[in-house]
């Protein structure tokens, strides 16, 4: 078995580095690959550390960058590259990002949203978060939450799958009253890629159904993978369908693309999903990453 879809605190994961290890251990996984949102620091941490104490399997350096394409947000999925390298683009690209900035300028728009719908809120003022470290997406997610009676006023799945569903359908959505416009904040699909490569990495796209905006996925992986130069599909996911899968394999196989698969573990922020088996039935072949895969 295999997870390379994985992330930490590093990001919006609740599981520390030596918590992941652990349970992959635990688990007997032979691959795993943590998949940090736009940052590698991770693998800083690992070379630090004496991983055969924790795991005895594979460690294939991973991240997840997310791209502004087509009005939205999508993230590819970059693996087995130069660390140096790849540290260093994302030092450079995000150097001038401004964290607190952003993430206030994301919750100040979300909450303006909220007030529109009439949602019951705390003072914008009175909600405690520090923009350096918080998203302001699930800042806003967090607070709307704790008032049972905006449940009514809410569509079912918002309410119900978490802060997760509330990023992707939603405020990722350009189509939802939530969208947030993020072109000036995040790299395009081309950048992105590129940075992999330069990196000596391998390219993959990751949960491409969870992309509700998507309404021809078949037409998107074409443009997807042709245009950009990008080596594999991520055709294991918590979120997929026995159906998904199939599709994507039998694409894979047709057009020559390598394979993955992850169960985008979080931990806590995305309680129904287990490390490995996702939501109870995920299974990925450890096969598949034999086929791209040297040390």
């Amino acid at each position: 078995m295999i997870d390379l879809h994985i992330h930490t605190t590093y990001s919006d994961g609740t599981k520390s580095v030596t918590e992941i290890l652990k349970q992959a251990e635990d688990l007997k996984l032979d691959y795993i690959s943590i998949t940090d949102h736009d940052k590698c620091l991770a693998y800083e941490e690992l070379k630090n550390i004496d991983v055969s104490k924790y795991y005895s399997g594979k460690i294939i350096r991973g991240i997840e960058i997310k791209c502004f394409y087509k009005g939205s947000t999508i993230e590819v999925l970059g693996y087995n590259y130069n660390y140096e390298k790849m540290k260093k683009w994302v030092d450079d690209f995000y150097e001038d990002k401004d964290r607190k900035i952003i993430e206030t300028k994301y919750f100040n728009k979300l909450y303006d949203v909220c007030e529109k719908l009439n949602l019951t809120m705390s003072k914008r003022e009175d909600i405690k978060w520090n923009p350096e470290n918080d998203w302001g997406g699930k800042t806003v997610y967090d607070e709307i939450k704790k008032h049972p009676e905006n449940q009514s006023k809410l569509p079912e799945d918002l309410w119900n799958n978490g802060v997760q569903t509330f990023s992707k359908k939603y405020y990722c959505n350009k189509e939802t009253v939530w969208y947030l416009d993020k072109s000036e904040d995040y790299p395009s699909v081309e950048e992105a890629v590129e940075a992999i490569k330069n990196a000596g990495g391998l390219v993959f796209l990751p949960h491409i159904y969870i992309y509700k905006w998507m309404k021809d996925i078949e037409k998107e992986l074409d443009e997807l993978m042709q245009n950009y130069r990008i080596d594999g599909i991520e055709c294991y996911h918590s979120d997929f369908t026995e159906e998904n899968i199939k599709h994507l394999n039998e694409y894979c196989d047709k057009n020559k693309y390598f394979k993955s698969g992850g169960s985008d573990y979080h931990g806590e922020n995305k309680p129904t999903i287990s490390l490995a088996i996702g939501k109870g039935n995920l299974k990925i072949p450890t096969e598949i990453v034999k086929k791209w895969y040297t040390e």
